[in-house]
């Protein structure tokens, strides 16, 4: 409820903003009376809508069916093998708190129950319980922030493996570069980076765990300026699937050093991240939130002006339609990476009647302030379609999706979807490093498009997982009418948003060979499939 409460009440909508401060901001605005009471009613309305559904959340009961059960003795054997052999590891079982917080998911049909939990804090345990995995054969998961979406990604019914005690991050002497435990959120490394005036490429939301983020790919606030976060990798400190720890970079393994980029957990455990930093001012932005449907062709005409005009790669925006019992929202996140942004840079948004604000705040300030959704109690998946063009088509088609889904959802119990739209600059592959996930300063950069949508039951999940490819393929055709990406095979979609049955060539497309042949290399026995996700 925590969770939930804050994201309705402080993130989306800010409501800590009282009956005076919204007044004033009507004021700001320049409304008449008459839209000042018109606009209030929505207000209340709105935010009655959304305590509802906080509450709602706060009772919701994991379904008996998927709660723990008896261990198994051959898997509770190897987790107290595990216990005696890797000394600086914790091991858990139910009920114990710390497994439950181990186990714990963004949305809960990602979760499992394992036999155990182990928490390693070094990577000589990683490698013990490596080689104790690979012994036996063990289906096992290795869990960093558990944002994935996609059940048995990152969870288990055998030995659950949570990185959370992996939770350093280093500046090193001469701020240029910083090494980051995969344990942690975003949130917790833009904290300890912020005294030192300097921060790395990272999650735009509050949430978002390091491990996953950079293993997928890393779109990132900063990307204009820097390109994705596996462009920003250094070196990876990888414990192989053999047990053994070598340190990643592009001149020791090559090869791995391109698989990782993208690749996810093909190759090993990641026990340390080495990031380039980059100085870090105070930032400008916010989330504005518009929910008078009569102008939100407005607003998508100020995105289209923004996408056509702006050149400057400071300047960044994701913009998202969400349907939610019943309701309708355009919300517009702003971001320019100073503590100022230029006059004209976002006015066209400030002057179209919204709630929220824009100002200047620490990075980490901002980020908390994104949108997040919040999936507590609910169940969820994710999916992507990426285009080469953010066209009018494409625009309209996600709004005829938003609409189409608020009224398609009304039947099913506390639904709700996203649809996100990421205008980056079209020279924002320059910086690319290469690696996995297909992004070369020689093609056409890719605009991704985030489809996440969430529900309650169980007996919904095969509902929404086909709703949620009906609303992908709808948004590729409109991609597909305006002649981009002419040939539906080229079609890469980003990792990190790919819904679980979608196929490697789709991710990877021509890496997928180099690919498979780097995992057979370097995982013989085909350790790392039963952990789950995308395998080469």
């Amino acid at each position: 409820m925590k969770g939930i409460l804050r994201f309705h009440l402080k993130v989306h909508f800010q409501f800590k903003v009282a009956k005076k401060s919204y007044l004033d901001v009507c004021t700001f605005l320049n409304m008449t009376k008459k839209q000042v009471m018109s606009s209030r009613i929505q207000w209340t309305i709105h935010i009655g809508v959304l305590v509802l559904i906080s509450f709602t959340n706060a009772y919701s009961i994991i379904p008996a069916a998927t709660k723990p059960k008896r261990i198994d003795n051959n898997l509770k054997d190897i987790c107290e093998s595990i216990k005696n052999k890797a000394r600086h590891t914790q091991v858990f079982y139910s009920p114990d708190p710390n497994y439950f917080e181990d186990i714990k998911h963004y949305a809960i049909s990602s979760t499992q129950y394992p036999a155990c939990t182990v928490e390693p804090s070094t990577a000589d345990d990683v490698a013990i319980i490596m080689k104790i995995v690979q012994e036996n054969r063990v289906p096992f998961a290795v869990k960093g922030g558990g944002h994935s979406a996609n059940p048995l990604f990152s969870s288990t019914i055998g030995v659950h493996i949570a990185m959370r005690r992996f939770s350093n991050v280093i500046v090193h002497a001469d701020n240029q570069t910083v090494d980051v435990g995969p344990g942690l959120f975003w949130d917790d490394v833009y904290k300890a980076l912020e005294p030192h005036n300097i921060n790395v490429v990272g999650g735009r939301v509050s949430g978002v765990g390091v491990a996953g983020f950079t293993l997928g790919g890393g779109y990132s606030w900063k990307s204009n300026q820097f390109g994705l976060a596996i462009d920003n990798v250094i070196g990876y400190e990888l414990v192989t699937p053999n047990g053994t720890i070598v340190d990643v970079t592009n001149n020791s393994y090559p090869d791995l050093f391109f698989g990782l980029k993208g690749g996810f957990n093909n190759f090993g455990i990641v026990t340390n991240f080495r990031l380039h930093a980059h100085p870090q001012t105070q930032v400008y932005g916010g989330l504005l939130v518009y929910i008078d449907e009569q102008r939100f062709d407005d607003v998508l005409k100020a995105v289209m002006d923004f996408r056509d005009n702006n050149k400057d790669p400071k300047a960044q925006a994701l913009v998202s339609f969400t349907p939610q019992t019943g309701l309708v929202t355009f919300d517009v996140t702003l971001f320019y990476d100073a503590p100022r942004a230029p006059d004209d840079t976002f006015k066209k948004f400030i002057n179209i009647p919204h709630m929220g604000t824009l100002k200047t705040r620490s990075f980490l300030s901002f980020v908390k302030v994104v949108p997040i959704y919040v999936t507590d109690g609910r169940r969820g998946r994710f999916h992507t379609v990426s285009v080469t063009n953010l066209t009018d088509r494409v625009f309209q088609e996600l709004k005829n999706q938003t609409i189409y889904n608020a009224a398609k959802f009304d039947s099913k119990l506390d639904a709700f979807a996203s649809f996100t739209a990421e205008p980056f600059l079209p020279t924002y592959f320059d910086k690319s490093q290469g690696g996995a996930y297909p992004h070369c300063p020689s093609t056409t950069p890719l605009l991704p498009i985030f489809l996440q949508f969430s529900w309650r039951l169980p007996a919904d999940d095969d509902y929404f997982v086909n709703e949620i490819k009906l609303s992908a393929d709808a948004i590729l055709q409109a991609a597909l009418y305006n002649g981009q990406n002419s040939n539906a095979t080229k079609q890469i979609r980003y990792p990190n948003y790919a819904l679980d049955s979608t196929t490697l060539s789709e991710m990877y497309g021509d890496n997928v060979a180099r690919l498979q042949s780097i995992r057979k290399a370097w995982d013989t026995d085909s350790v790392m499939n039963p952990t789950g996700g995308f395998k080469f």
